[in-house]
């Protein structure tokens, strides 16, 4: 549901199941000038075959500020730039990845002494995170209309707020943040998608799902390429809930809205900002439920006596060994290393145009 809201020169529409805007993004808006700043990754696929385009929707205009970053090491210091030069509104051209690695120097670095809004635009491959608080569209037609409502205030506007996840690997290895964790069938599909999917030129939003579905489909039918489960010891909000356990599947998003429109999630809405989904091995009647696991409608069968357990959190932990991935980048946990603990690194404010 939205909150249409008239303001002098432009339209703005509010996200009424966000959470409260914080100030600092949101007010920004409103009031004083806006500063744009692009980002863009010309390696990400979309903006690999726009990228003169792309640079044309967003040159020669005082207001707005681009970097295009070849390199991931030059983050840190295009954002620096950009605190610098007053921005406020920072437009992500990229994938999932280059999210994941955006956000990761906003909070680790700070370079802005006031977190600015975030417009993500779809310039990578499955744009997973740009699908449920990202900006409609191709990338140079989303920066026209970005840039002219930044210039005149001319245009319509969405504001949603989202938690950003804070990832601990734990040892010496840094923090990481993002939108999406996943271990298990996850990583998998992941993995089957890149080496039978993507190498015969099918790269879009489609792919990873018929990667995951392909996933599920080999572990339900026992094929040994997919029957892969973690040992897995589980704790939420600091207490331990569930010993080291074959685990099929985990999933850990603040994102409402997933690839091809999947909200695998049904856990009570008690206000606690990480939806958290895990299927464990043996999972009752897997291929039956996959639909509905992956609208996040519960049935009988789809329940937590059968392996099928859903609810949000304020923090989780887990311990395990082997891969995972944060926004679709593999990282890999290790035991003796301590639990992954993920968290919420707090709450930005993203705007769709």
């Amino acid at each position: 549901m939205w909150i249409n809201i008239q303001i002098p020169g432009q339209f703005l529409q509010i996200d009424k199941q966000s959470r409260q805007l914080p100030g600092s993004g949101g007010d920004s808006l409103l009031h004083g000038d806006r500063i744009l700043g692009v980002l863009v990754n010309p390696r990400s696929r979309r903006n690999k075959k726009h990228l003169d385009e792309i640079i044309q929707a967003v040159s020669n205009c005082s207001k707005t500020h681009y970097r295009v970053v070849d390199q991931p090491g030059d983050i840190s210091k295009v954002l620096a730039e950009f605190a610098a030069e007053s921005v406020n509104v920072l437009a992500i051209s990229g994938g999932d990845g280059t999210v994941s690695r955006v956000l990761t120097h906003l909070y680790a670095g700070r370079p802005f002494e006031a977190m600015p809004v975030i417009a993500i635009l779809r310039g990578g491959t499955a744009n997973m995170i740009a699908g449920d608080v990202g900006s409609r569209g191709s990338v140079a037609p989303a920066l026209q209309r970005l840039r002219l409502w930044i210039e005149s205030g001319a245009g319509q506007i969405h504001l949603q707020s989202r938690p950003v996840l804070r990832v601990q690997p734990g040892g010496d290895q840094p923090d990481h943040y993002g939108m999406f964790f996943g271990a298990g069938a996850v990583v998998q599909g992941i993995e089957y998608t890149n080496q039978n999917i993507h190498s015969r030129g099918l790269k879009s939003e489609f792919s990873l799902g018929l990667g995951l579905v392909r996933s599920m489909w080999g572990i339900a039918r026992q094929d040994p390429r997919f029957i892969r489960p973690v040992q897995i010891a589980i704790g939420i909000d600091g207490k331990t809930v569930a010993p080291p356990a074959s685990i099929v599947m985990t999933l850990v998003s603040s994102l409402e809205r997933l690839f091809l429109n999947m909200h695998p999630y049904w856990g009570e809405d008690n206000g606690q900002p990480l939806h958290v989904t895990t299927v464990r091995s043996p999972a009752a009647r897997l291929l039956r439920n996959l639909p509905s696991l992956l609208r996040g409608k519960p049935n009988r069968y789809l329940s937590e006596d059968k392996g099928y357990l859903s609810y949000n959190v304020e923090s989780i932990s887990l311990g395990f060994d082997g891969p995972f991935t944060l926004d679709g980048e593999i990282l890999h946990a290790q035991i003796e290393s301590g639990p992954v603990e993920i968290s919420t690194a707090g709450e930005l404010v993203f705007l769709r145009i």
